[in-house]
């Protein structure tokens, strides 16, 4: 094998790439093999020698061509690796090369080595991202579907099993010490009388089938079983931390039982006998079970289902604040805006109509002066159940146009990766709108692709619409007025739009700051309002109730659908802002 055979599965091109150089090369060397064909037929007496050998030489090196041609064109069906793909390629490519040679024709094939080896283009690299993110999704929702747990409980599971194949042996428990524990795990396990039994039903601690009383009293003695006195004279036998280990354990791996009790004692006088002990001591320490290994309770997890950690989430959103809907990790928690109910609006919602106006036509309008404090107040105590004592006047709102998003555009937002999505909804990146620019789009790519370092490239193919090149007044919609929920919007909650002031430097070679751009001689700030068209200083509206989850269209022309925060198909207004702006 050749080194551009070897080095030709690291490749990562398309495989539709590999198939057609491998067809194409196979073309070429059958083309040279009937070349070198008539060249004999035409030969004369003295030539005709050479020329077989090399017609022999180019129809072998052809049948080898068309073979491996074949071979790649049959991958899919063989269930083979894109890497060897691209060696079966790189083999054709090297036959069609040698038959070329071999009948005195130009080497047509080598450029074939060239295209094979080439680097991936940025619109490949992004498909092959996409595909690999798809293919991973797909294996997880097929895991989660016959597991029901995500991806680390399944881990955490995996090295339960292993833990339970190493220490289940060592307890000496056979399947009758694994009925007493479950039904201990019930609640119904009690003692009396010298007597364990099950009763039927829990908090009633009389009659009930028998269990092993030695058994039983053998689990107590290694604290595998905690005893609570009950006033009628029983004990409840519940599960010790101990014993829930244990329990989870000897589930996950039943072959570590033993067969019989007399298998499991001879297993513990083996492996607790001492040459120091006498019989009978031998003989009374392989009857006491012995404890749990300490090392394995330290690492055993309980893995949580999917459905356990939705009860979870509910139960422990059940018991935050409301009005925000709990806290965002690593977000401040934002404070509602204050309004003053005026007489010219009939809501409360106090809007300059000149500055919102000029909004409209221009996107990056000034902020006066007056509203660049943006202040905060806190609420103030409730002067009844319903209403706020509202007493500090929020800042003008700026219109800005929002942006609708194409079915392609749409699409290129469902495959950025989840903690890409997030970061998007919350910097309101997911539908920016650009401001007027003296550059055109073809210029400012080539300044990005030219004049750019490298690790700004590498955030920025993480979105689909870029990252670094929005400033603060190009930003869209709020996370959540885009899941229809304009009663939480950012800044409605924040009292204000976010601000930036404009501070960047330019650095020189070593990555020192030389100077500082004056992006407005002003001093103006940039904000950003979330481009939805709801009130962000108004009285809150309704909260709609949260929908479920929404996935992504399998097929490659429907329109995705709305992200996970979509909205309730039963609320109208909000299908229609959702369709509107996602």
């Amino acid at each position: 094998m050749s080194e551009n055979s070897v080095t030709a599965g690291r490749r990562t091109l398309p495989a539709q790439v590999y198939v057609e150089a491998a067809a194409r090369a196979a073309g070429l060397a059958v083309a040279a093999a009937d070349t070198a064909m008539h060249a004999v037929s035409r030969a004369v007496a003295r030539e005709a020698s050479q020329l077989e050998v090399a017609m022999h030489a180019a129809h072998h090196e052809a049948q080898e061509a068309e073979r491996f041609a074949r071979w790649a064109g049959e991958w899919e069906a063989d269930g083979i690796s894109v890497a060897t793909l691209a060696n079966y390629a790189a083999r054709a490519v090297d036959a069609a090369v040698r038959a070329q040679a071999a009948a005195g024709t130009e080497t047509t094939a080598a450029p074939l080595r060239a295209e094979l080896e080439r680097p991936l283009t940025e619109q490949e690299r992004a498909e092959k991202e996409r595909a690999a993110r798809r293919e991973k999704a797909r294996e997880e929702d097929e895991a989660r579907a016959a597991t029901g747990m995500d991806a680390d409980n399944r881990n955490q599971t995996f090295m339960n099993r292993h833990f339970a194949e190493q220490y289940v042996s060592e307890l000496g428990w056979t399947a009758g010490h694994v009925r007493v524990m479950e039904s201990a795990a019930t609640g119904r396990l009690y003692w009396r009388n010298g007597q364990a039994r099950q009763a039927p039903k829990q908090d009633v601690l009389d009659g009930g089938r028998r269990l092993s009383r030695v058994r039983t009293r053998a689990l107590h003695a290694a604290r595998f079983l905690t005893a609570i006195r009950r006033e009628s004279g029983a004990r409840l036998l519940i599960l010790s931390p101990q014993g829930r280990v244990a329990l989870e354990l000897a589930r996950l791996y039943p072959e570590g039982l033993y067969a019989d009790d007399r298998s499991a004692y001879e297993a513990r006088y083996a492996r607790c006998a001492r040459s120091w002990m006498s019989s009978d001591g031998k003989k009374d320490a392989a009857r006491r079970l012995p404890p749990l290994d300490l090392s394995a309770l330290r690492a055993y997890r309980r893995p949580v289902t999917l459905a356990e950690q939705e009860a979870r989430a509910q139960t422990e959103a059940d018991g935050r604040w409301e009005d925000d809907g709990g806290p965002c990790p690593g977000v401040p928690t934002p404070r509602p805006a204050s309004i003053v109910p005026g007489p010219d609006s009939a809501d409360g919602f106090l809007v300059d109509p000149a500055p919102a106006a000029a909004a409209a036509e221009l996107p990056d309008a000034r902020v006066p002066e007056a509203e660049r404090a943006l202040p905060r107040p806190r609420p103030r105590a409730r002067a009844d159940a319903g209403q706020r004592d509202r007493s500090a006047v929020s800042p003008s709102v700026i219109r800005r146009p929002q942006r609708t998003l194409t079915a392609e555009e749409k699409r290129r937002v469902w495959d950025m990766a989840l903690l890409n999505l997030h970061g998007a909804l919350i910097m309101g990146i997911t539908d920016p709108v650009p401001n007027p620019s003296a550059m055109t789009e073809e210029e400012g790519a080539w300044v990005r692709e030219h004049a750019w370092p490298g690790h700004f490239h590498e955030i920025e193919r993480k979105y689909a619409f870029g990252f670094a090149r929005w400033a603060m007044c190009e930003r869209g919609t709020c996370w959540n007025c885009l899941a229809g929920r304009c009663d939480r919007c950012v800044h409605r909650q924040r009292g204000g739009p976010h601000v930036d002031n404009n501070t960047d430097w330019v650095h020189g070679l070593r990555g020192r700051r030389v100077a500082k751009v004056i992006v407005r001689p002003g001093g103006e700030p940039c904000v950003w309002w979330c481009r939805c068209p709801c009130s962000k200083n108004a009285a809150a509206p309704a909260a709609q109730p949260s929908p479920g989850p929404v996935r992504e269209p399998d097929d490659a022309e429907g329109v995705a659908p709305a992200p996970e925060a979509a909205l309730d198909a039963d609320v109208p207004k909000a299908r229609e802002r959702q369709q509107a702006l996602f």
